[in-house]
């Protein structure tokens, strides 16, 4: 059986110990585990490292795109995943292309288990499990814009140096550049 695993992770953003928030040798490992477990042989990996799946354009992620296509050239039987958010963090578009995937191949989910989304029953457990992707994906988004629509608004949170440099008003929504010069970055 030709079995593959699609691997994904939405940034490359570290923790304050050096680590990475996400990470995608944790999945190839579950995966690989599962994959054993079931007795289908350790599978070949898709992984798009640091790529979003909330995003309407699907050329954004290049190893999605290969899979599809090796699925469409019935090269691939089964695609296990860790869950659906993995897959899609849009409704409409992880609804059209698990519709596409199922019609040649079976993809399995670690948490929510097979995927076949032609049982109304299963379908509508895919369709909530990827609305609540989306909208995790929404709620995330307005409190990132939010807090960082604040911060630009905070004058205290106004770069001094960074400022003179630039003669306009710098505010750093995240780390501060290497070569700034600041109070704050001299600490």
């Amino acid at each position: 059986m030709n079995i593959v695993g699609y691997i994904r992770v939405s940034d490359q953003k570290l923790k304050t110990d050096g680590d990475r928030r996400q990470d995608i040798t944790r999945q190839k490992e579950k995966i690989t585990k599962f994959c054993l477990s079931m007795k289908w042989g350790i599978p070949e990996f898709y992984s798009d490292d640091g790529i979003s799946a909330y995003k309407d354009d699907y050329n954004s992620r290049p190893a999605f795109l290969k899979m599809l296509r090796e699925v469409k050239a019935n090269r691939i039987q089964r695609i296990v995943i860790e869950d659906l958010t993995r897959w899609s963090r849009l409704i409409e578009d992880g609804l059209r292309t698990l519709r596409e995937v199922t019609k040649k191949c079976k993809v399995t989910s670690m948490h929510e288990g097979e995927i076949e989304i032609t049982i109304p029953e299963n379908w509508f457990k895919t369709a909530i499990g990827l609305l609540m992707a989306e909208w995790q994906s929404k709620i995330s988004s307005h409190k990132v814009a939010s807090g960082m629509k604040r911060r630009m608004e905070n004058p205290e949170a106004i770069c001094e140096s960074c400022s003179k440099i630039r003669g306009e008003n710098i505010v750093h929504l995240g780390r501060h550049p290497k070569i700034c010069k600041c109070n704050k970055c001299l600490q």
